[in-house]
């Protein structure tokens, strides 16, 4: 804790026991100026009939740094019970997909060359299995009569509008190249138009006019294919949280402790206890502190001035959630790890307290866990802002539909060398190589959900408040949501604690 925070919470404090008219001795002092509950501390002996506080009075309710307030929590609190207590957890982290442990990237050309030719190999084989296509390699096409029909498939190398309005597109493979022109009048091709990047790895169903130029009648992305939801039989739920940026001035830390409280079962409805005793999982989704330099003057910006001291927080918070309840955590850029995707896992000596738990698992972005049979990514979403400034129609409001533009691309890397950086690893993890059951993604700020292809799609909200770099762009946030998703009924709640609810 910096010495400032510590000052100010030691007045705090002592203007606390002045009011109600308590006597805190020096040594238990000590042990409150060190606590982040301090106050729910002293209110809980005031109601106990304790008018003087001494150490001897705390130790007895303190245990690894949380009061034994939280630790009751963690089972039962004011006759709260949870049935996902005596469930059995049932997941694997998909461990191949993360990059955690497995960065060997050098940077050189050579690596970047081999990342375009897996991401090429890992959605051209996706985009082969369509019964519907039968792609000849590019290097082929002078073999193919003109006026033919012909299948290609290929990564777009650029795209530009002709002097006629058609929008032309340069496919190479892995071999050669050629030029595709999508007809401006062709309207079921509008919004490929619209949405086609760099870097798309499509097939195209076309019209060959010439040796070097074919017309497009089809176009296609790896996506995913249709499906029904998947349900399960146990009823259980999955809960997840996002963009908490624990240090900055603008953290909302009364609503998170409203949203700690909820979780414990000391407040809510009956019919709101109901669903959070149905909690099995809990997703962190990055951004989880504030960090130090991630944008100018961020420092005056700050409440917590140490990386350390704001994980130190983060950690305090987290121990409040009960332990049967299995979290994930992963990073996001305001996180200590490195800026580019794919990130690794926070390194378990900036949250030691954390890594030491059975329950919580600290993974890198994007990742992937099979939670109950259901495969589940987890990505921070800093790919997204490459997506809502580069296709027209995507609204931050509706984060859900960004999500679904990379479902169906197959990848969460839209376009190399645009806002978002890339660190050209020696596999591909940011291809969908599965077919997710169920989506997790934050950065945003703003919630949002959706269904596509029979995948689920949660966009997290925050717990800062508005920033002035987002009272700029216009975007508002909406702070202090928790979505809960009932696995059995495949039905999503949301809890809301930041207007005043409770």
């Amino acid at each position: 804790m910096s010495l400032m925070k510590e000052e100010t919470r030691k007045k705090e404090i002592v203007e606390f026991a002045s009011t109600k008219g308590i006597i805190i001795q020096k040594d238990a002092f000590s042990i409150l100026s060190k606590k982040p509950d301090w106050k729910e501390t002293l209110e809980r002996l005031i109601k106990e009939k304790e008018s003087i506080i001494s150490r001897q009075l705390l130790e007895g309710m303190v245990k690894s740094k949380i009061s034994v307030i939280e630790s009751k929590a963690m089972t039962k609190s004011n006759g709260f019970s949870a049935p996902a207590k005596s469930e059995k957890a049932s997941f694997r982290i998909m461990k191949e997909l993360d990059v955690t442990g497995q960065s060997y990237s050098e940077g050189t050309v050579q690596d970047f060359l081999n990342f375009f030719q897996q991401k090429f190999k890992a959605l051209s084989k996706i985009l082969k299995q369509r019964h519907t296509l039968k792609p000849k390699p590019i290097k082929r096409l002078k073999y193919v009569a003109l006026k033919s029909n012909v299948d290609v498939i290929g990564m777009v190398r650029r795209k530009w509008i002709t002097k006629n309005n058609h929008t032309a597109i340069e496919l190479e493979d892995l071999e050669e190249k050629t030029i595709a022109v999508i007809p401006k009048d062709k309207r079921e091709l509008e919004k490929a138009r619209d949405t086609l990047m760099p870097d798309d790895v499509i097939a195209i169903k076309a019209t060959k006019v010439s040796n070097d130029l074919l017309i497009v009648n089809e176009l296609f992305w790896a996506d995913l294919p249709q499906r029904k939801r998947k349900t399960i039989e146990k009823d259980i739920a999955i809960a997840s949280i996002s963009d908490m940026h624990i240090g900055s001035k603008l953290f909302l830390e009364q609503s998170f402790k409203k949203f700690l409280d909820w979780i414990n079962g000391r407040i809510g409805t009956t019919e709101e206890k109901e669903e959070i005793g149905k909690i099995k999982y809990l997703i962190i989704n990055g951004d989880n502190v504030d960090g130090i330099g991630i944008y100018p003057k961020q420092f005056d910006e700050l409440n917590i001035k140490d990386i350390r001291e704001q994980y130190e927080e983060f950690s305090d918070y987290i121990l409040q959630i009960p332990e049967y309840i299995e979290i994930f955590i992963i990073p996001g850029q305001h996180d200590a790890v490195r800026w580019a995707d794919p990130q690794p896992a926070i390194p378990e000596k900036m949250v030691p307290r954390l890594a030491e738990k059975k329950n919580i698992h600290l993974l890198g972005s994007p990742t992937w866990v099979e939670i109950e049979g259901l495969k589940t990514l987890i990505y921070h979403g800093s790919s997204m802002h490459d997506l809502f400034s580069s296709i027209a129609g995507l609204d931050y409001a509706k984060p859900q539909n960004a999500m679904i533009e990379l479902l169906k691309k197959r990848d969460l890397m839209p376009a190399y060398g645009l806002r978002q950086p890339y660190v050209p690893e020696k596999k591909d993890f940011m291809v969908i190589s599965e077919e997710p059951d169920l989506v997790f993604i934050g950065d945003l700020h703003h919630s949002g959900y959706g269904t596509y292809r029979g995948t689920l799609i949660v966009n997290n909200s925050t717990w800062q408040d508005r920033t002035e770099y987002q009272v700029k762009l216009g975007h508002v946030p909406t702070p202090g949501i928790v979505p809960i998703v009932n696995l059995h009924t495949g039905r999503i709640k949301e809890m809301q604690f930041q207007k005043g609810e409770r």
